[in-house]
């Protein structure tokens, strides 16, 4: 990642940190009073596991509300990184908050510095990555070798992410177009909309960001390169956000295309992988 790159998504991402602090959708005032509330995909838990006893790690945290709702199913020890200050200073806050401070650590670093910022504190039991990180990253095979490092012998890592298809396809005139390219290629696309997907869609003054894109196949390939095992891999037809304007909203807040074209598209996947023994 050449240092513009980063430069412009650190910006845009601090910006997008106060934005979400600050928005409904996260609701972090409610998330730090309500002790039995998660911001995890019910399957999410039942894919992964019982986390209970465990030490995790959470690449790519955001306001770390997956963090700490792991770090509430009885994980013993989280720890989440980011790249933005804005954003570990308000997982720090919420941290304190939600009286979790002595189980959860968020720490400031890219993910690609993971290893060595972290080296105090892996190996860990679980790497978790959660939806919207994977396409901010300029090498899915380093990010592959990250992940494997960050883990145990034995320990596993689980993705729940946009699906790579969703990001390749727009709606025009009610219609899905592939627009975007699906697989990996050297160069970021740059998108200067600076638009965030909180209430009210606001824009952003740093609106310039560099995204770049993987084949589901690549991402799976990457993994099993660095001598990990797929254990599981399952396409999904809901997200948590809107991306496109014909999805309906559903239970919890979840949005889906609606049921003449849900077939059309996964929206998500979930992919979990053990590192050997």
């Amino acid at each position: 990642m050449r240092d513009e790159h980063r430069d412009a998504n650190r910006r845009n991402w601090d910006e997008r940190a106060r934005v979400h602090a600050r928005s409904e959708y996260y609701d972090l005032d409610g998330f730090a009073k309500d002790t039995r509330r998660t911001w995890l995909h019910p399957i999410e838990p039942l894919e992964l596991g019982d986390v209970t006893g465990k030490s995790l790690c959470h690449l790519q945290c955001h306001l770390g509300v997956e963090t700490l709702s792991w770090a509430r199913l009885g994980a013993a020890r989280v720890v989440g990184l980011d790249f933005s200050p804005d954003a570990v200073a308000s997982a720090r806050s919420l941290a304190d908050r939600c009286g979790l401070a002595d189980r959860a650590r968020f720490v400031e670093a890219d993910v690609h510095d993971a290893v060595d910022a972290l080296e105090g504190e892996s190996p860990f039991d679980v790497v978790y990555v959660s939806l919207g990180a994977i396409c901010w990253i300029p090498s899915i095979t380093r990010w592959a070798g990250i992940a494997r490092a960050l883990l145990r012998p034995g320990g596993v890592l689980y993705v729940r992410e946009m699906h790579p298809m969703l990001n390749a396809v727009y709606e025009r005139e009610g219609q899905l177009v592939v627009t975007e390219p699906y697989f990996e290629r050297t160069e970021p696309l740059r998108s200067d909309d600076g638009e965030t997907y909180t209430e009210g869609r606001p824009k952003l003054e740093n609106a310039t960001s560099y995204e770049w894109s993987y084949g589901l196949g690549e991402i799976v390939t990457a993994l099993l390169d660095v001598g990990m095992t797929i254990e599981l891999l399952h396409e999904h037809r809901d997200a948590e956000c809107q991306p496109l304007a014909s999805m309906v909203e559903g239970p919890a807040g979840r949005w889906r295309l609606p049921p003449e074209t849900a077939d059309r598209l996964p929206l998500t996947f979930s992919l979990r992988a053990r590192r050997g023994l």
